[in-house]
């Protein structure tokens, strides 16, 4: 079992970007920090959901073929803040209905965890909210 908040802590990080994951030792890179499992949201949950700050939780869900589905990750990882230079990523296991949460650089202890929104780590595409650093 992979626990989460042994790699870091939940905490206020800034008054701009609110609560983060802050490593509470180091972490190495390629370490998996944890394997979230969905709960997806109808389309009728999702247009309730727009208009709350669980919007801001919610993953995009693409299957070829299928329409658009989007899903809320049982994790602490969905505390991690976007980086336009992340030190995590996060990838998409349909066959499990998993996001699994790794990370790409080494990270000191103290040092926010930060992911790219975007899904790939050199995305540099706009987001539905103005990036703070």
């Amino acid at each position: 079992m992979i626990m989460a908040l042994a790699f870091f802590d939940i905490c206020q990080v800034s008054e701009e970007k609110g609560r983060g994951a802050v490593a509470k030792k180091n972490i190495k890179a390629g370490t998996l920090l944890d394997i979230a499992h969905l709960v997806f949201v109808t389309d009728e949950e999702y247009d309730h959901l727009a208009d709350t700050c669980v919007y801001n939780y919610l993953f995009e869900w693409p299957i070829d073929g299928e329409p658009l589905k989007y899903a809320l990750a049982m994790s602490p990882c969905e505390f991690i803040n976007h980086s336009y230079d992340p030190n995590s990523k996060y990838e998409m296991d349909y066959d499990n209905n998993t996001i699994i949460f790794k990370t790409i650089k080494d990270i000191k202890k103290g040092e926010e965890l930060t992911v790219n929104y975007n899904g790939d780590v050199d995305n540099n595409d706009p987001l539905w909210f103005e990036v703070k650093n």
